[in-house]
């Protein structure tokens, strides 16, 4: 930083400088009053003070400084590059092979598999997904294989070649009523086809594939059936009810605990047909830990209850629709909502039904 100063008695400016540690560079004076030096940027705020009497110019140059920063933070500039490069230089390797799917194949023979074929982690594979899995293919157990390529990682999905057998998967069936209106098979084979209407526990995919000698595979089925989705919420109420209620009756008996030791019992004989009770602890002293545990069981009458349904109406509305929502998954759009209520005989049934675009399978 340059200073240029104009003003009368620099000499005892530039002595207070000198006595306060301030280096001066380049000093030159011109004359009794104008005098210029360069200082340290460290240092502006210290001669800013005694400056402020006398006519100043004051020039920074960020272009001198810009060395001395470089000089003073040439390790990490260099670490940071070293860093970069190296991140670089490492994003074209594979660090990572992940496989998925396997249950009598090991993970580990399938890694080595793609080593002998060129393929292996800290190295640079430009092989695509696609070659990859014509790879994997040529090993005779796997029936299906998917591979991913991301960011440093291979991820292998697969599937394996059994002997086919009725019983070795579970099929994958529906979860809800609708109509089928898009299949995505990933292994399996379809047992519905677009625009099927579907009940809750039909079967939407078989556990195998058929191999090219028209042979059945046994494989774990997994597959995206998305539909029209009906979920239903159905909540019904009897115009006479028999409840148990409170008569108003009690009797109360006490427990005794030190350390939680049992001491003793007040107990009286609960002679109540229903009842219902309720416990809770009493601390009797701050300096003795003993507890008194109180029961207090509270006597039931059995009564009718006779429902007015025009009133109950809206609240059994609300029921069935909160039913509804219950059973709710993941779902794309909500096309509907429709709620009917219904009497037959002595019952009044809400029903809603909840019209949806989701997976049928769950």
């Amino acid at each position: 930083m340059k200073i240029e100063l104009n003003g009368y008695d620099v000499d005892n400016l530039l002595r207070i400088l000198n006595q306060k540690n301030i280096k001066l560079y380049n000093l030159k004076r011109t004359g009794q009053t104008f005098v210029s030096f360069e200082i340290n940027d460290r240092d502006e705020k210290k001669v800013k003070r005694y400056i402020k009497n006398y006519k100043s110019n004051i020039t920074k140059n960020p272009l001198k400084r810009l060395p001395k920063l470089i000089v003073a933070n040439i390790g990490l500039i260099i670490g940071v590059f070293l860093g970069s490069l190296f991140c670089l230089i490492a994003s074209n390797y594979t660090w990572q092979i992940l496989v998925y799917g396997t249950e009598e194949l090991n993970k580990t023979d399938i890694i080595n598999y793609l080593s002998d074929n060129g393929i292996g982690v800290g190295k640079i594979n430009h092989e695509s997904s696609e070659e990859i899995e014509k790879i994997l293919l040529k090993i005779d157990r796997i029936a299906q294989v998917s591979v991913i390529r991301k960011g440093t990682a291979i991820i292998i999905n697969l599937s394996e070649k059994l002997v086919y057998d009725d019983v070795s998967f579970e099929p994958i069936t529906a979860q809800y009523k609708g109509i089928v209106t898009d299949i995505n098979i990933i292994t399996g084979t379809t047992n519905v086809k677009i625009g099927d209407y579907v009940n809750v526990g039909d079967i939407l995919v078989l556990p195998f594939n058929i191999n090219a000698q028209g042979e059945k595979v046994s494989v774990k089925p997994m597959a995206e059936i998305k539909g029209i989705v009906y979920v239903l919420g159905v909540a019904e109420l009897s115009r006479e009810e028999t409840v148990l209620k409170r008569t108003g009756k009690s009797i109360t008996t006490y427990d005794y605990f030190i350390f939680k030791k049992h001491l003793f019992s007040g107990r009286c004989k609960n002679s109540f047909a229903y009842f219902e009770s309720s416990v809770y602890n009493e601390y009797i002293s701050r300096v003795i830990p003993i507890v008194r545990q109180v029961t207090v069981y509270y006597e039931l009458k059995e009564q009718l209850v006779v429902h007015d349904f025009a009133k109950e109406r809206d609240k059994l509305s609300k029921t069935s629709i909160d039913l509804a929502y219950d059973n709710l998954v993941t779902y794309d759009e909500m096309l509907d909502e429709e709620t009917s209520i219904s009497i037959i005989g002595d019952k009044m049934i809400a029903c809603t039904t909840l019209t949806l675009l989701g997976y049928l399978n769950g």
